[in-house]
């Protein structure tokens, strides 16, 4: 008897652990086949490749941040609107995200903020930037900008990641070693679902959801989005946040009032720390304001670079 329970429980763990390894097999690599199929450009960087676009206009470039889990596309109405206005503009997609690569590494601040860097240097290499960071990637922006004070103009902070919120019960079950990484394999693209449901105050943009199903389909999404949940700080950055505002860059903080992912709430602790933050709420955006109000989140954004 003891033997028949002993070898159902080996075959059962050998089953998950052959399911493991083929939800991430089974996937295709992101190459640069795959980038240049989809109309991507992209360039080298020590960690791997980063899809980008960017635009040379006039003015200080714009560097775009995408948060979390989906990737650069959420940038379309910003990215269009600064290009109208002729304005230098640069959107890419973090690791493991988009059509950027997955590398097998810790996807922590230091990781993405070495991202930007080299990203920068190679694209608009020298020149001072304006950095805007929406959810994580106002996380980034922060890490970014207490690192590298003398290449920031102007900061840019959307919906920000960095003082408390509430955790999903999916993330907690991530950071278990073993568990986690088989679960967030098979749940990953379910998670992104609802995490673009719960994003919007209006309806998902379609092109977005695409775009953000799409980088599910390729191997190492889950792991990265696993890795980061591990090692990204995302709710105690509250000593980063205070060391930037002494550092009094011109800082625009732009939150949506319905946000139900980083709750509106922590605009004041923002604010508190960067007390010479200019600040525009949003009373029918959520966590997406450059999708659900564009207009006013575009308008705030280019008032911002104009000196206004």
């Amino acid at each position: 008897m003891r033997k028949k329970i002993f070898w159902s429980i080996a075959i059962l763990l050998l089953g998950l652990w052959a399911h493991h390894v083929w939800l991430r097999v089974g996937k295709s690599p992101m190459t640069d086949a795959v980038r240049t199929k989809n109309g991507k450009k992209f360039v080298a960087l020590s960690a791997g490749t980063t899809a980008y676009e960017y635009f040379e206009g006039e003015g200080t470039p714009v560097v775009l941040i995408n948060g979390f889990s989906m990737p650069s596309i959420i940038w379309q109405n910003t990215f269009a609107a600064l290009k109208a206005q002729g304005r230098s503009v640069l959107r890419f997609d973090l690791f493991g995200r988009g059509f950027s690569d997955r590398p097998d590494a810790k996807y922590d601040a230091d990781f993405f903020a070495n991202q930007v860097k080299e990203l920068t240097a190679k694209i608009i290499p020298g020149q001072q930037f304006v950095i805007c960071g929406l959810s994580m990637g106002g996380a980034i922006t922060i890490y970014f900008a207490d690192r590298y004070p003398a290449l920031i103009e102007k900061m840019i902070l959307i919906a920000p990641a960095g003082f408390p919120m509430d955790t999903p019960g999916t993330a907690k079950i991530a950071k278990i070693p073993l568990i986690g990484d088989y679960f967030g394999r098979v749940f990953a693209r379910s998670a992104l679902e609802k995490g673009m449901i719960n994003s919007f105050s209006t309806t998902v943009p379609e092109a977005a959801a695409a775009e953000s199903r799409l980088q599910t389909e390729y191997a190492g999404y889950a792991d990265a989005i696993v890795s980061t949940i591990r090692h990204m700080n995302l709710t105690g950055l509250a000593d980063p946040y205070a060391r930037v505002g002494k550092k009094e860059i011109p800082t625009l903080l732009i939150w949506g009032k319905r946000d139900k992912v980083v709750p509106f709430a922590n605009a004041a602790l923002v604010k508190k720390a960067i007390p010479h933050a200019d600040v525009v709420e949003l009373e029918n955006a959520g966590h997406i304001p450059q999708v659900d109000e564009s207009k006013k989140t575009n308008r705030a954004i280019l008032e911002f670079l104009q000196g206004d």
